[in-house]
């Protein structure tokens, strides 16, 4: 059965236009026939008749050499019995032009009516399709100008190696990638519930809170709260927050204090940023973050507690483990 190509819907087609035959060159066992559009444009292009269409004011038009020569866009092959809504499928098509650089970064992506033509749909689906890209990430507009593909910025990476190597150590987060951090609280506090348990700590220890915003060419990357037991620090240059960015990060901070640290614990999960989050690090609706909650141990108790929030369209996160 021959694959039909989704030009025009035909129950619209035949309102407008009807077949009318046209003179061709053929052999004796062959007959002249003019096929219906939808058939002619399935045929082997070498196999295609010439064609003519006649509109109901009697105008006969003969078919684009375009068509006949087989350069005429063909929409996707859609599985009858695919469950998902005609919007779902068209994005699913875009987004997987986008994510192989079929369709490149800052290349438009083709118009509305392009893509009606294209996968023989209504212009509802196509611009919740559209819609879907955007809330995405994927593609962005432009007033006057149209729908482009989003131009990516570059991946940065955060990686903590094995702590084998002491000397090395692992690197903070903030102080691995250059860039500007803003000191968003730096006080003593009650230990919460859940820091509290991170830590070993009984319930009512005060800690040292710190709160950060990182910030990288201009725009806002990460977020992190840290908590350290305020007795490790108290009265120490560590108290002071204008000694951030301190060089080296934590690990060095912690050195300096004569802890050595023996173990790095990191949860990563991927969720939803909140209201907040999404201010903070100026996100798109639909864009994820990761939540890195990370700990970092010494010979023998925990002495700091962290919770990273990354966007998650800037970084791969890079772990190496050292096999013993």
């Amino acid at each position: 059965m021959p694959v039909l190509l989704l030009v025009l819907p035909w129950a619209r087609l035949r309102r407008l236009v009807f077949p009318v035959p046209v003179v061709h060159v053929l052999d004796e066992t062959e007959s002249a026939v003019t096929p219906s559009l939808y058939d002619f444009l399935a045929f082997p292009v070498h196999e295609r008749p010439s064609f003519a269409l006649r509109t109901r004011e009697g105008k006969v038009v003969r078919l684009p050499d375009r068509l006949i020569q087989g350069s005429v866009s063909v929409a996707p092959s859609i599985d009858p019995a695919d469950p998902r809504a005609v919007y779902q499928r068209i994005a699913d098509d875009l987004r997987t032009q986008i994510l192989s650089g079929d369709l490149a970064p800052g290349t438009p992506v083709p118009s509305e009516a392009e893509l009606v033509r294209q996968y023989g749909s209504s212009r509802g689906p196509v611009r919740q399709a559209i819609s879907l890209l955007r809330s995405e990430g994927l593609i962005d507009s432009h007033q006057g100008r149209g729908v482009f593909v989003r131009r990516r910025p570059a991946l940065r990476r955060l990686s903590i190696d094995g702590v084998a190597d002491s000397a090395r150590g692992a690197q903070d987060a903030v102080a691995e990638t250059s860039g500007r951090l803003e000191v968003r609280r730096y006080a003593p506090i009650v230990a919460p519930p859940d820091v509290a348990e991170r830590l070993g700590l009984p319930e009512g220890t005060r800690v040292l809170a710190r709160s950060f915003r990182f910030i990288v060419e201009g725009r806002p990357a990460q977020l992190s709260d840290s908590y350290l037991p305020y007795e490790l620090v108290k009265g120490t240059p560590v108290e002071d927050p204008e000694n951030e960015p301190w060089p080296g990060g934590t690990l060095a901070q912690l050195r300096s204090l004569g802890v050595e640290v023996r173990e790095i614990t990191e949860d990563v999960a991927t969720r939803t940023p909140t209201p907040d989050e999404m201010q903070e690090l100026r996100l798109r609706p639909g864009m994820p973050v990761f939540e890195v909650t990370r700990t970092i141990h010494a010979v023998d108790r925990p002495v700091v507690t962290s919770r990273l929030v990354i966007a998650g369209d800037r970084y791969v996160l890079s772990y190496r483990i050292p096999v013993p």
